[in-house]
């Protein structure tokens, strides 16, 4: 018999419901910090996301659209704003994030790291891989 790992006890309807719950509270409380932090940088949540998007090797406008699930039109718009701030500069063709652009990324995902250990502190460190290995994979 062939199992997935959605076949397991975790994603049995009780536990679907627990699923749904947890992240919805860790997603606002996540989102909540994300809003502060980047606001405090003078940067949009979606450009703090491009950053990141840019930083793990994606190039292209369309792929981070599609990852970020952003209209193609608003990715042209943060690109643009993210080079009219120098944050991100366009050398043939190719997307690299400045020396200003690393460290704006640095400080906001320093400040928003602390809140995510504090949620995620009390959990077991192998139930947590699991958790970034599901999460990555989405």
């Amino acid at each position: 018999m062939n199992m997935n790992y959605s076949d397991t006890l975790y994603f049995k309807k009780d536990s679907i419901i627990e699923i749904i719950l947890g992240s919805h509270r860790t997603n606002r409380l996540i989102q909540n910090e994300l809003i502060i932090v980047t606001k405090s940088s003078k940067l949009t949540p979606n450009e703090f996301l491009t950053l990141i998007e840019i930083k793990k090797g994606f190039k292209k406008k369309i792929d981070i659209s599609n990852k970020l699930i952003i209209k193609r039109q608003n990715m042209n718009l943060i690109f643009k704003t993210l080079e009219d701030k120098k944050i991100i500069e366009i050398i043939d063709k190719k997307t690299q994030i400045t020396k200003k652009g690393n460290e704006i990324l640095e400080k906001i995902t320093n400040k928003i790291k602390d809140k995510i250990i504090i949620l995620f502190k009390n959990i077991d460190p192998k139930k947590m891989s699991g958790f970034i290995n599901i999460v990555e994979n989405l």
